[in-house]
């Protein structure tokens, strides 16, 4: 997908919510690394999309004198990859982004904290990861498309371990340095930014796939320090069975007291 068109339907979601409020949209000029978006009204708001990252940021700071004091502070963050994703992933991100700053005082976004999608927390699900592996396995897309419509939820694991996996194994071993190189940093970005679902297909399911020590830590080369001791560790855990969690019994405290 044309970053530009996706890059706009995030901003046309997210002008619907706040060009009423009294927030003007300013001309903000390109950059072969960016793309920006600025409003202006008693914040500012700006909406900046890195290509080297593939992440859209929506951001706030105060206003003097009509002009941002840039000293930003990030509300949303998410990835999008032009490759993989689409209109819906746009839609999507902009409507976060129009429903994170929506309220009867505007103001009020820089303060609001929200369960999804944010900043330093989890924005990278089983689905985004599927997606995201298209750009490697073009026979996905389908499956993907199958799986969506004969389940009623996304079954990441499952999915992960029946169709990603046996092809992930056969690049792994054919690939070469460079291309180890961006698997790694593909991996790591993922993990660093995923839902603990994620995490567990990175590690548990992708990572412990690999026989290879030598392979294994070519893909975990891009984690960071704290991220690899997680990856290093879950390789104890292959062969092994891991039973679920009993619940503890509740103690009935008012009859204990009676007694």
């Amino acid at each position: 997908m044309d970053m530009n068109n996706a890059f706009a339907i995030i901003t046309e979601k997210f002008e619907k919510a706040i060009l009423n409020e009294g927030f003007k949209k300013e001309t903000v000029a390109g950059s072969d690394t960016e793309l920006t978006a600025l409003y202006i009204g008693e914040i500012a708001y700006s909406i900046v999309y890195t290509y080297l990252t593939r992440r859209v940021v929506l951001r706030s700071c105060a206003v003097n004198d009509g002009q941002p004091d840039n000293k930003w502070k990030t509300l949303a963050t998410w990835l999008f990859d032009p490759e993989t994703d689409g209109n819906r992933e746009a839609e999507g991100i902009g409507n976060d982004f129009a429903e994170t700053v929506r309220g009867p005082k505007q103001t009020a976004a820089i303060q609001k904290q929200k369960k999804h999608k944010k900043d330093g927390e989890a924005n990278v699900d089983p689905l985004f990861l599927a997606n995201r592996m298209v750009t490697y396995f073009p026979g996905l897309k389908d499956e993907i498309a199958y799986e969506m419509a004969h389940y009623e939820q996304f079954r990441g694991v499952t999915f992960a371990e029946e169709k990603i996996v046996p092809r992930f194994n056969e690049l792994v071993e054919k690939a070469n340095q460079t291309r180890m190189e961006k698997l790694s940093a593909g991996l790591a970005a993922m993990y660093a930014s995923g839902d603990l679902d994620t995490k567990g297909i990175i590690t548990y399911d992708l990572l412990n796939s690999v026989k290879s020590q030598e392979k294994f830590e070519q893909l975990i080369a891009s984690f960071s320090d704290a991220d690899k001791k997680v990856a290093i560790a879950s390789r104890k855990l292959i062969g092994k069975k891991i039973k679920p969690e009993k619940p503890q019994k509740s103690r009935n405290y008012t009859a204990e007291a009676l007694e």
